[in-house]
């Protein structure tokens, strides 16, 4: 990657957001907007919170502050500015650009005993930018960031590099606040494991159980793999019913071929008894497509046959439409496995019955013997 490709970014900003996913919670939080993490994270806007255009901005001009040594005065051309984010040059994005000043200028955040520096906890309050104005001979566009801010994005020792082209090339603001925690997360480790829900709330997301979380995840992180150079294999663990945990594993250049040739390349399709059994749970009409035969084969592979098995079950069970489609999602969810759980709770409820139904017919019989043969 090139130097000018990548933006100091201070650790923290990329564990906490400064931005949010959800456009429609912008739209309507013109009169102000307060987010808190349960950890001591204060976020404050006074008018529309900052989305993902906003991010692209906001790197974009820390990308311009660090070029100019940290400055924290620097002017710029909107033209420009449109032009390396790759938008538009229209009225339509001109305008676009100054509501996302006036959005930045309105942000502040708190941290209350969460902000780390390398060396301790802090409690910390600051807000982005200070002001930001246009020339009227030149239409030089000049912002002035807070200086604390600007200080503090420079990490103190404690910073990452975030890559500006892969982060505008996501599109995806789900891909990107993940891209962005995943920066994070892998600072001195190949391997970081969180909580589904955790990490729903981390980002943040709306979604709120397991089932729904894990599938928009799954996608984020084969954007990030696509449009990256970094590649990652999510592995999902459920450690018990209505829990998922993400397993995310960074992968090297040792074992990024044949990994990604594993996970994304068709297979040979194995002659084993146990996986012609699971092809043919299929719909008879479907068991000779290669594209499912490859899906089943690769998942098989990963995760054995009982995990294929209930995916393609509930997948044939539920699918309406796009049955491949219905088929990929189920298996990276593992969403068949809610479906052998109330299988399981069925059964055992039947269990009970019969158990209960026995007990009563024994009960009737040694009541029927003592009215016949009594003492």
């Amino acid at each position: 990657m090139k130097n000018k490709e990548m933006v100091k970014h201070n650790i923290n900003f990329l564990e906490y957001p400064l931005w949010f996913q959800d456009k429609v919670i912008a739209e309507e939080s013109e009169n102000g907007f307060i987010w808190e993490d349960r950890a001591g994270y204060v976020y404050r806007s006074g008018y529309k919170i900052p989305t993902k255009t906003d991010a692209i901005f906001l790197l974009y001009f820390l990308l311009q502050s660090q070029k100019n040594n940290y400055c924290s005065d620097f002017m710029v051309s909107r033209y420009k500015v449109l032009k390396d984010c790759e938008l538009s040059i229209d009225s339509k994005w001109y305008s676009r650009l100054q509501e996302s000043l006036n959005r930045w200028l309105r942000v502040d955040v708190a941290f209350k005993g969460k902000f780390y520096d390398d060396k301790e906890y802090q409690h910390i309050a600051f807000h982005i930018l200070d002001s930001w104005s246009i020339d009227n001979k030149t239409k030089q566009l000049k912002v002035s960031f807070s200086p604390n801010f600007l200080k503090m994005m420079m990490g103190k020792g404690f910073f990452k590099y975030v890559n500006f082209y892969e982060f505008k090339a996501l599109h995806s603001p789900l891909a990107t606040r993940l891209y962005e925690i995943i920066c994070k997360s892998f600072e001195g480790r190949n391997t970081w494991a969180i909580d589904a829900v955790k990490l729903a709330e981390k980002i943040p997301m709306n979604e709120r159980f397991p089932a729904d979380i894990v599938p928009k995840i799954q996608a984020a992180v084969n954007r990030i793999n696509k449009h990256t150079a970094s590649n990652y294999k999510l592995e999902i663990r459920r450690p018990k019913r209505g829990k998922a945990v993400f397993v995310f594993h960074k992968l090297t250049d040792n074992d990024n071929c044949p990994i990604k040739e594993k996970l994304c390349q068709p297979d040979l399709i194995p002659k084993d008894k146990a996986f012609e059994s699971l092809l043919a749970l299929l719909p008879p009409e479907r068991r000779n497509q290669k594209t499912l035969q490859d899906m089943i084969s690769q998942a098989w592979k990963l995760h054995g046959s009982d995990y294929v098995s209930r995916n393609i079950r509930y997948a044939v069970a539920n699918a309406k439409k796009n049955f491949r489609k219905f088929l990929a999602q189920s298996l990276a969810g593992d969403w068949g496995l809610s479906m052998i759980e109330d299988e399981e709770a069925v059964k055992q409820t039947k269990q009970m019955q019969a158990e209960t139904a026995r007990q009563a017919h024994e009960i009737h019989q040694a009541d029927t013997i003592k009215a016949i043969f009594p003492k």
